[in-house]
């Protein structure tokens, strides 16, 4: 194993504020044109938040795992779409940790922005020392930014049982079928990518296999990581849509009761279930990644931690979209005026909801390991 150190200096909020505020100033563009504006696709691939997890060798900073999640978060209060890009390129590049350190350099380039598809939806067939890989594959989001794709397809493995492996593939080897068109999360252009090429047995990867580096932040759960960040854009979603009823129930007067809708009963206790809800989450989302970011410093993140982890991001998911849909029924009418706020929250939290890493399939390798012990290694 390569042993490297932590990189010291900018991270978190303080090092992604450009990209912050590029992307709060073009969020309207996201909305009306599917995908985000030029220039803060531009100030994405400028940003340090593409190297956050990359390992040092391939010019990469190696961010603790809470400053990678607070750097999402921060971008996605700015612009959702732009945080839902944010939340599959800075955790990316631990992909590349996984490789051996030559072939992770060559693959690299001098500044690699990495995107990918977990559904493993292309086939496989291995000529020697590489694969011919052929399929199309839906949903991966940041392409137009991306310099590296990591695409999911079954391959032979030990006694040749089939097993789901990653297949790093340059930009220029994919074709990018412009076909987003989803509910919410609309300027992250998720666009479907598609190819028929070789790929070298060395430049595909397990995501159970043990790193190439021995750092804390590839200690640390790499699916739990990638969860971690998807939630770190519920969150954010769901903040959004509590200022935004904030605003709006000090203005708006009900037809049929006296005053503000922020004086009615009923919608006092909808804010106040919703906000206790997501503190709930937010509480055991933080207290779940300390935990196993901490062991993680010391060493091995233990099984249990692991599901954790990936319990909480589901809860988080789960929480922001109940949050979004409880103040948007709370509001009335005056909810389904963009301007308000509450629908686009509520249609993107609905999206975030839909995403593999906290959806069922989340949920079901968590009641797996506790009830069979048996899903440790997808945590």
């Amino acid at each position: 194993m390569t042993a490297v150190r932590e990189h010291a200096g900018p991270t978190g909020a303080a090092a992604v504020e450009g990209l912050c505020q590029a992307a709060a100033l073009s969020r309207e563009y996201g909305e009306r044109h599917g995908t985000l504006h030029p220039q803060v696709w531009q100030a994405l691939e400028k940003s340090v938040l593409t190297r956050a997890a990359l390992p040092a060798h391939c010019g990469g900073l190696q961010w603790p795992v809470p400053d990678i999640l607070q750097a999402v978060r921060q971008v996605a209060a700015a612009d959702p779409a732009a945080g839902w890009v944010a939340a599959i390129h800075a955790p990316a590049g631990a992909f590349l940790s996984r490789l051996s350190p030559d072939a992770a350099r060559e693959l690299a380039g001098d500044r690699p922005v990495l995107a990918g598809s977990s559904l493993p939806a292309g086939s496989t067939e291995q000529h020697g020392a590489t694969v011919r890989l052929r399929g199309r594959w839906p949903l991966v989001t940041g392409a137009p930014a991306m310099t590296l794709a990591a695409l999911a397809a079954p391959a032979a493995g030990p006694g040749q049982t089939m097993a789901t492996r990653w297949w790093l593939v340059p930009r220029q080897k994919l074709t990018v079928e412009d076909d987003w068109d989803a509910v919410g999360l609309r300027g992250s252009a998720s666009h479907t990518v598609a190819c028929d090429t070789d790929v070298p047995l060395a430049h595909s990867i397990s995501l159970t296999e043990q790193p190439a580096i021995e750092a804390p932040l590839y200690r640390y759960p790499l699916y739990g990581l990638m969860a971690g960040c998807i939630a770190a854009v519920a969150q954010a979603t769901a903040d959004r849509a509590l200022a935004a009823f904030t605003t709006l129930a000090a203005t708006i007067r009900t037809r049929h009761t006296a005053g503000t809708l922020a004086e009615q009963p009923l919608a006092q206790a909808a804010f106040a279930r919703a906000h206790g809800r997501l503190q709930a989450a937010t509480a055991l989302l933080d207290s779940a990644t300390a935990a196993a970011w901490s062991s993680a410093l010391a060493g091995e993140v233990p099984a249990k931690e692991r599901a954790l982890v990936r319990s909480a991001c589901c809860q988080m998911a789960e929480a922001a979209a109940d949050v979004c849909r409880e103040l948007f029924d709370a509001a009335g009418t005056a909810a389904i005026h963009r301007a308000a706020g509450l629908e686009g929250c509520w249609r993107d939290s609905v999206t975030i909801s839909r995403h593999a890493l906290v959806a069922t399939r989340g949920r079901q390798l968590v009641g797996a390991h506790h009830l069979t012990a048996t899903a440790a290694g997808d945590l």
